[in-house]
Protein backbone atom coordinates (compact mmCIF):
# COMPACT_ATOMS: atom_id res chain seq x y z
CA UNK A 1 0.00 0.00 0.00
CA UNK A 2 0.90 3.71 -0.75
CA UNK A 3 0.22 6.37 1.30
CA UNK A 4 0.23 10.01 -0.41
CA UNK A 5 -0.03 13.04 2.21
CA UNK A 6 -1.20 16.67 1.47
CA UNK A 7 1.97 18.37 1.68
CA UNK A 8 5.06 16.36 1.12
CA UNK A 9 5.67 15.30 -2.93
CA UNK A 10 6.24 11.34 -2.36
CA UNK A 11 3.99 8.48 -0.68
CA UNK A 12 4.97 6.35 2.19
CA UNK A 13 5.31 2.60 1.26
CA UNK A 14 3.75 -0.32 3.35
CA UNK A 15 5.07 -3.74 2.22
CA UNK A 16 3.17 -6.14 4.21
CA UNK A 17 1.72 -4.09 6.54
CA UNK A 18 -0.98 -2.49 5.98
CA UNK A 19 -2.34 -2.34 9.66
CA UNK A 20 0.73 -0.01 9.82
CA UNK A 21 -1.01 2.13 7.75
CA UNK A 22 -4.50 2.25 9.56
CA UNK A 23 -2.99 2.57 13.14
CA UNK A 24 -1.11 6.10 11.54
CA UNK A 25 -4.75 7.11 10.04
CA UNK A 26 -5.96 6.74 13.15
CA UNK A 27 -3.55 9.36 15.48
CA UNK A 28 -3.70 11.85 12.07
CA UNK A 29 -6.38 14.46 11.96
CA UNK A 30 -7.03 16.75 8.62
CA UNK A 31 -4.65 15.39 6.79
CA UNK A 32 -6.43 13.64 3.57
CA UNK A 33 -4.51 10.30 2.90
CA UNK A 34 -4.80 8.57 -0.88
CA UNK A 35 -4.05 5.27 -1.04
CA UNK A 36 -2.29 4.48 -4.43
CA UNK A 37 -0.43 1.23 -5.66
CA UNK A 38 0.95 2.30 -9.04
CA UNK A 39 3.62 4.34 -7.92
CA UNK A 40 7.39 3.56 -8.20
CA UNK A 41 9.13 2.26 -5.18
CA UNK A 42 12.04 4.47 -6.59
CA UNK A 43 10.37 7.49 -5.96
CA UNK A 44 9.21 6.68 -1.95
CA UNK A 45 9.30 8.91 1.20
CA UNK A 46 9.55 6.66 3.57
CA UNK A 47 9.29 2.97 3.54
CA UNK A 48 7.69 0.23 6.07
CA UNK A 49 7.91 -3.08 5.94
CA UNK A 50 7.16 -6.49 7.91
CA UNK A 51 10.30 -8.00 8.79
CA UNK A 52 11.05 -11.67 10.91
CA UNK A 53 11.43 -9.59 14.20
CA UNK A 54 8.32 -6.97 13.51
CA UNK A 55 8.34 -3.88 11.15
CA UNK A 56 11.39 -2.03 9.73
CA UNK A 57 11.65 1.32 8.62
CA UNK A 58 14.21 3.45 5.98
CA UNK A 59 13.66 7.15 5.03
CA UNK A 60 16.36 9.85 3.94
CA UNK A 61 16.91 10.74 7.42
CA UNK A 62 17.59 7.83 8.47
CA UNK A 63 21.86 6.34 7.98
CA UNK A 64 20.34 3.10 8.49
CA UNK A 65 16.81 1.67 8.50
CA UNK A 66 15.44 1.08 12.26
CA UNK A 67 13.53 -1.88 13.66
CA UNK A 68 10.51 -1.68 15.66
CA UNK A 69 9.28 -4.75 17.25
CA UNK A 70 5.29 -3.43 17.76
CA UNK A 71 2.56 -1.23 15.38
CA UNK A 72 2.64 1.84 18.03
CA UNK A 73 6.33 2.39 18.16
CA UNK A 74 6.74 2.11 14.57
CA UNK A 75 3.87 4.34 14.33
CA UNK A 76 5.99 6.75 16.51
CA UNK A 77 9.22 5.91 14.06
CA UNK A 78 6.80 7.21 11.31
CA UNK A 79 5.16 10.21 12.66
CA UNK A 80 9.34 11.67 13.72
CA UNK A 81 10.06 11.36 9.79
CA UNK A 82 7.00 12.58 8.69
CA UNK A 83 7.64 16.11 10.81
CA UNK A 84 11.35 16.03 8.86
CA UNK A 85 9.79 15.57 5.66
CA UNK A 86 7.36 18.32 6.58
CA UNK A 87 10.53 20.68 7.39
CA UNK A 88 12.49 19.64 4.27
CA UNK A 89 9.18 20.43 2.09
CA UNK A 90 9.27 23.91 3.78
CA UNK A 91 12.60 25.42 4.70
CA UNK A 92 11.22 28.20 5.77
CA UNK A 93 9.59 26.53 8.55
CA UNK A 94 10.89 26.89 12.26
CA UNK A 95 10.05 23.99 14.32
CA UNK A 96 9.92 24.03 18.65
CA UNK A 97 10.23 21.05 20.83
CA UNK A 98 7.06 21.81 22.95
CA UNK A 99 3.27 21.70 23.55
CA UNK A 100 0.95 24.18 22.30
CA UNK A 101 -2.59 24.39 23.20
CA UNK A 102 -4.91 27.36 21.96
CA UNK A 103 -6.89 29.78 24.28
CA UNK A 104 -8.83 32.82 23.22
CA UNK A 105 -7.01 31.99 19.22
CA UNK A 106 -3.57 32.43 20.45
CA UNK A 107 -1.29 29.91 21.39
CA UNK A 108 0.31 29.27 24.54
CA UNK A 109 3.39 27.87 23.65
CA UNK A 110 5.14 25.38 26.06
CA UNK A 111 9.18 24.64 25.50
CA UNK A 112 10.01 22.19 27.17
CA UNK A 113 12.96 19.18 27.61
CA UNK A 114 12.02 15.76 27.31
CA UNK A 115 10.15 14.26 29.89
CA UNK A 116 9.11 17.54 31.15
CA UNK A 117 5.07 16.82 31.18
CA UNK A 118 4.43 19.12 28.28
CA UNK A 119 2.49 16.49 26.80
CA UNK A 120 0.37 15.26 30.20
CA UNK A 121 -0.09 18.97 31.03
CA UNK A 122 -1.49 19.37 27.01
CA UNK A 123 -3.92 16.55 27.04
CA UNK A 124 -5.34 17.99 30.92
CA UNK A 125 -6.17 21.28 29.29
CA UNK A 126 -7.62 19.69 26.61
CA UNK A 127 -9.98 17.35 28.96
CA UNK A 128 -10.69 20.91 30.11
CA UNK A 129 -12.43 22.11 26.95
CA UNK A 130 -9.37 23.65 25.33
CA UNK A 131 -8.09 22.89 21.77
CA UNK A 132 -4.11 20.96 21.32
CA UNK A 133 -2.00 22.55 18.45
CA UNK A 134 0.95 20.04 19.23
CA UNK A 135 1.88 18.21 22.43
CA UNK A 136 6.22 17.06 21.08
CA UNK A 137 6.43 19.20 17.81
CA UNK A 138 5.07 22.51 16.50
CA UNK A 139 6.29 24.07 13.05
CA UNK A 140 6.36 28.38 13.02
CA UNK A 141 5.42 29.65 9.50
CA UNK A 142 8.49 31.39 7.71
CA UNK A 143 6.22 35.03 7.04
CA UNK A 144 4.86 36.01 10.66
CA UNK A 145 4.42 34.52 14.52
CA UNK A 146 1.63 31.92 13.27
CA UNK A 147 1.85 28.15 15.02
CA UNK A 148 0.83 25.89 12.07
CA UNK A 149 -0.58 22.47 13.88
CA UNK A 150 0.69 19.42 12.66
CA UNK A 151 -2.72 17.27 13.35
CA UNK A 152 -1.31 14.23 14.99
CA UNK A 153 -2.84 13.15 18.78
CA UNK A 154 -1.11 13.93 21.73
CA UNK A 155 1.16 10.64 22.92
CA UNK A 156 1.60 10.05 26.30
CA UNK A 157 4.48 8.23 28.03
CA UNK A 158 3.67 5.25 30.48
CA UNK A 159 3.34 4.72 33.45
CA UNK A 160 1.55 8.02 33.69
CA UNK A 161 2.87 9.54 37.58
CA UNK A 162 1.82 8.08 40.48
CA UNK A 163 -0.08 11.38 41.54
CA UNK A 164 -2.03 12.14 38.52
CA UNK A 165 -5.14 13.44 39.23
CA UNK A 166 -8.29 10.85 39.40
CA UNK A 167 -10.00 13.01 36.35
CA UNK A 168 -7.32 13.32 34.37
CA UNK A 169 -6.65 9.35 34.66
CA UNK A 170 -9.72 8.72 34.11
CA UNK A 171 -10.40 11.08 30.88
CA UNK A 172 -6.91 8.90 29.96
CA UNK A 173 -9.01 6.03 30.05
CA UNK A 174 -11.51 6.66 28.35
CA UNK A 175 -10.34 8.48 25.22
CA UNK A 176 -7.61 6.16 24.82
CA UNK A 177 -6.70 4.92 21.36
CA UNK A 178 -3.09 3.22 20.10
CA UNK A 179 -1.09 1.76 23.20
CA UNK A 180 2.06 -0.51 24.50
CA UNK A 181 4.14 -0.82 27.44
CA UNK A 182 5.65 2.71 27.09
CA UNK A 183 3.11 4.66 24.85
CA UNK A 184 -0.62 5.56 24.48
CA UNK A 185 -2.13 7.80 22.38
CA UNK A 186 -5.20 10.14 23.46
CA UNK A 187 -8.09 10.57 21.15
CA UNK A 188 -8.78 14.14 22.07
CA UNK A 189 -11.92 14.48 19.62
CA UNK A 190 -12.32 17.30 17.15
CA UNK A 191 -12.78 19.93 19.19
CA UNK A 192 -9.79 18.87 21.06
CA UNK A 193 -7.32 18.72 18.61
CA UNK A 194 -6.32 21.25 15.39
CA UNK A 195 -6.10 19.63 12.46
CA UNK A 196 -3.12 19.68 10.89
CA UNK A 197 -2.39 22.95 8.63
CA UNK A 198 -4.72 24.69 10.78
CA UNK A 199 -2.70 28.07 12.28
CA UNK A 200 -2.84 30.44 15.24
CA UNK A 201 -0.56 33.73 16.44
CA UNK A 202 1.76 32.86 19.27
CA UNK A 203 0.70 34.80 22.42
CA UNK A 204 2.51 33.52 25.20
CA UNK A 205 5.71 31.17 26.48
CA UNK A 206 5.24 29.37 29.77
CA UNK A 207 8.64 27.66 30.98
CA UNK A 208 7.07 24.79 32.80
CA UNK A 209 8.94 23.32 36.67
CA UNK A 210 6.98 20.66 38.29
CA UNK A 211 7.69 20.31 42.15
CA UNK A 212 6.65 18.75 44.64
CA UNK A 213 4.17 20.22 46.86
CA UNK A 214 4.73 23.57 44.99
CA UNK A 215 1.91 26.06 44.75
CA UNK A 216 0.70 26.66 41.45
CA UNK A 217 2.08 29.94 40.45
CA UNK A 218 2.80 31.45 37.20
CA UNK A 219 5.72 34.26 36.93
CA UNK A 220 7.53 36.50 34.53
CA UNK A 221 10.17 35.68 32.83
CA UNK A 222 13.27 37.46 31.09
CA UNK A 223 12.88 38.12 27.62
CA UNK A 224 16.96 36.57 27.76
CA UNK A 225 15.92 34.05 29.84
CA UNK A 226 13.30 32.85 27.15
CA UNK A 227 15.19 33.40 23.92
CA UNK A 228 18.03 31.05 25.55
CA UNK A 229 14.97 28.09 26.02
CA UNK A 230 13.49 28.66 22.46
CA UNK A 231 17.05 28.45 20.90
CA UNK A 232 18.00 25.47 22.38
CA UNK A 233 14.03 23.73 21.37
CA UNK A 234 14.72 24.31 17.65
CA UNK A 235 15.76 21.72 14.98
CA UNK A 236 14.93 22.99 11.61
CA UNK A 237 18.68 23.67 10.92
CA UNK A 238 17.79 24.71 7.10
CA UNK A 239 17.43 28.05 8.83
CA UNK A 240 20.80 30.11 9.21
CA UNK A 241 21.76 31.04 12.41
CA UNK A 242 21.12 34.92 12.18
CA UNK A 243 17.65 34.37 11.02
CA UNK A 244 17.03 32.00 13.84
CA UNK A 245 17.64 34.28 16.41
CA UNK A 246 16.07 37.39 14.45
CA UNK A 247 12.99 35.65 14.58
CA UNK A 248 13.12 33.64 17.53
CA UNK A 249 13.71 37.09 19.36
CA UNK A 250 10.45 38.70 17.35
CA UNK A 251 8.39 35.76 18.84
CA UNK A 252 9.75 36.45 22.05
CA UNK A 253 9.64 39.74 21.84
CA UNK A 254 5.50 40.07 21.07
CA UNK A 255 4.84 37.23 23.62
CA UNK A 256 3.90 36.91 27.09
CA UNK A 257 6.98 35.26 29.14
CA UNK A 258 6.06 33.04 32.12
CA UNK A 259 7.34 30.45 34.45
CA UNK A 260 4.85 27.92 35.58
CA UNK A 261 5.09 26.23 38.91
CA UNK A 262 3.04 23.44 39.82
CA UNK A 263 2.95 20.00 41.53
CA UNK A 264 -0.77 18.99 41.36
CA UNK A 265 -1.64 18.94 37.29
CA UNK A 266 -5.51 20.26 37.80
CA UNK A 267 -4.68 23.40 39.98
CA UNK A 268 -1.85 24.20 37.13
CA UNK A 269 -4.98 23.62 34.53
CA UNK A 270 -6.83 25.64 36.33
CA UNK A 271 -4.34 28.78 36.57
CA UNK A 272 -3.67 28.66 33.07
CA UNK A 273 -7.28 28.93 32.69
CA UNK A 274 -7.58 31.83 34.58
CA UNK A 275 -4.65 33.80 33.70
CA UNK A 276 -4.86 33.58 29.92
CA UNK A 277 -9.09 33.57 29.75
CA UNK A 278 -9.15 37.32 28.98
CA UNK A 279 -5.05 38.35 28.75
CA UNK A 280 -4.13 41.62 27.38
CA UNK A 281 -2.26 41.67 24.25
CA UNK A 282 1.40 41.74 24.69
CA UNK A 283 3.70 44.62 24.23
CA UNK A 284 6.34 44.53 21.82
CA UNK A 285 9.71 45.26 22.17
CA UNK A 286 12.31 47.12 19.68
CA UNK A 287 15.34 44.57 18.90
CA UNK A 288 18.85 45.73 19.57
CA UNK A 289 21.36 44.15 16.37
CA UNK A 290 24.93 45.52 15.71
CA UNK A 291 27.67 44.58 14.03
CA UNK A 292 31.70 44.21 14.85
CA UNK A 293 33.86 45.58 12.89
CA UNK A 294 36.97 44.02 11.49
CA UNK A 295 39.77 42.81 13.45
CA UNK A 296 41.99 45.58 14.12
CA UNK A 297 44.35 44.02 16.79
CA UNK A 298 47.92 45.06 16.40
CA UNK A 299 50.62 42.79 17.77
CA UNK A 300 49.99 40.91 20.78
CA UNK A 301 46.63 42.27 21.29
CA UNK A 302 43.36 40.95 20.90
CA UNK A 303 40.33 42.13 19.09
CA UNK A 304 36.79 40.73 17.93
CA UNK A 305 36.46 38.76 15.00
CA UNK A 306 34.79 40.78 11.75
CA UNK A 307 31.37 40.01 11.04
CA UNK A 308 29.93 39.07 14.17
CA UNK A 309 26.72 39.63 14.78
CA UNK A 310 25.77 40.96 18.54
CA UNK A 311 22.14 40.19 20.09
CA UNK A 312 21.14 42.24 23.10
CA UNK A 313 18.54 40.51 25.25
CA UNK A 314 17.25 42.36 28.61
CA UNK A 315 20.82 42.06 29.95
CA UNK A 316 22.44 39.20 28.06
CA UNK A 317 24.35 39.02 24.79
CA UNK A 318 23.87 36.68 21.96
CA UNK A 319 26.60 36.62 19.08
CA UNK A 320 26.34 34.52 15.69
CA UNK A 321 28.99 34.10 13.25
CA UNK A 322 30.02 35.99 10.32
CA UNK A 323 28.65 32.78 8.43
CA UNK A 324 25.19 32.32 10.01
CA UNK A 325 25.67 29.15 11.05
CA UNK A 326 25.86 29.22 15.19
CA UNK A 327 25.01 31.53 17.91
CA UNK A 328 27.05 31.88 20.85
CA UNK A 329 25.32 32.71 24.30
CA UNK A 330 27.63 34.97 26.64
CA UNK A 331 27.31 35.01 30.38
CA UNK A 332 27.92 38.17 32.38
CA UNK A 333 31.58 37.26 32.53
CA UNK A 334 32.20 36.41 28.71
CA UNK A 335 29.73 39.48 27.96
CA UNK A 336 31.91 41.76 30.59
CA UNK A 337 35.14 40.63 28.75
CA UNK A 338 33.55 40.99 24.85
CA UNK A 339 32.30 44.39 25.82
CA UNK A 340 35.96 45.50 26.79
CA UNK A 341 37.76 43.78 23.30
CA UNK A 342 35.53 46.52 21.43
CA UNK A 343 39.25 48.29 21.18
CA UNK A 344 42.15 45.95 20.87
CA UNK A 345 43.60 44.96 24.55
CA UNK A 346 46.22 42.33 25.29
CA UNK A 347 45.54 39.49 28.04
CA UNK A 348 46.97 41.43 30.90
CA UNK A 349 44.89 44.22 30.05
CA UNK A 350 41.67 42.79 29.96
CA UNK A 351 42.61 41.25 33.28
CA UNK A 352 43.57 44.45 35.06
CA UNK A 353 40.49 46.08 33.98
CA UNK A 354 38.54 43.29 35.21
CA UNK A 355 40.39 43.53 38.32
CA UNK A 356 39.36 47.33 38.91
CA UNK A 357 35.63 46.36 38.44
CA UNK A 358 35.85 43.63 41.07
CA UNK A 359 37.98 44.32 43.67
CA UNK A 360 37.08 42.05 45.97
CA UNK A 361 37.52 39.29 44.25
CA UNK A 362 40.84 37.82 43.84
CA UNK A 363 43.31 38.25 41.33
CA UNK A 364 44.12 34.78 40.77
CA UNK A 365 40.89 33.80 40.38
CA UNK A 366 40.36 36.74 37.74
CA UNK A 367 43.18 35.53 35.93
CA UNK A 368 42.29 32.09 35.57
CA UNK A 369 38.79 33.08 34.65
CA UNK A 370 39.91 35.56 31.82
CA UNK A 371 42.25 32.92 30.57
CA UNK A 372 39.50 30.09 30.48
CA UNK A 373 36.78 33.11 28.34
CA UNK A 374 39.21 34.51 26.29
CA UNK A 375 40.89 30.71 25.24
CA UNK A 376 37.14 29.51 24.59
CA UNK A 377 36.52 32.63 22.62
CA UNK A 378 39.68 32.37 20.77
CA UNK A 379 38.56 28.94 19.97
CA UNK A 380 35.37 29.73 18.25
CA UNK A 381 36.92 32.03 16.21
CA UNK A 382 34.70 35.01 17.72
CA UNK A 383 38.73 37.25 18.54
CA UNK A 384 41.57 37.14 16.86
CA UNK A 385 44.66 38.40 17.46
CA UNK A 386 48.36 39.35 15.90
CA UNK A 387 51.38 37.80 15.69
CA UNK A 388 52.36 37.41 19.43
CA UNK A 389 48.81 35.14 19.66
CA UNK A 390 49.88 32.86 16.62
CA UNK A 391 53.19 32.52 18.40
CA UNK A 392 52.01 31.55 21.09
CA UNK A 393 49.52 28.99 19.68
Amino acid sequence: MLLELDGLPRPIAFVGCDDVARHLRRVMRGCRMREDGTRSLYALLITVEKSPRGFRLASPWRARPAGYDNRVDTVCGIIVDLIKGVIAAEPSLLCLHCAAVEFNRRLVVFPSHYKAGKSLLAVGLAAAGLRIFADDVLPIDGCGNRGVAPGFLPRLRLPLPDDSDRALTDYVDEYATLRNRRYLYVDVGDAGLAPRGATAPIGAFVLLRREDGAKASLTPVKQSEMLKRVVLRNFAHDVRSAELVERLHGLVATAGCYRLRYSHLGDAVDLLERAFDDWPEPQAARPVTSTTGPVTGRRGRLARTAGITERRVDDEMFLIDGHGEAIYHLNATSAAIWRLLAEPMNRKAVVEALRRAFPDVAARRIGRDVGAVLDDLTKRRLIGGGPALKKRR
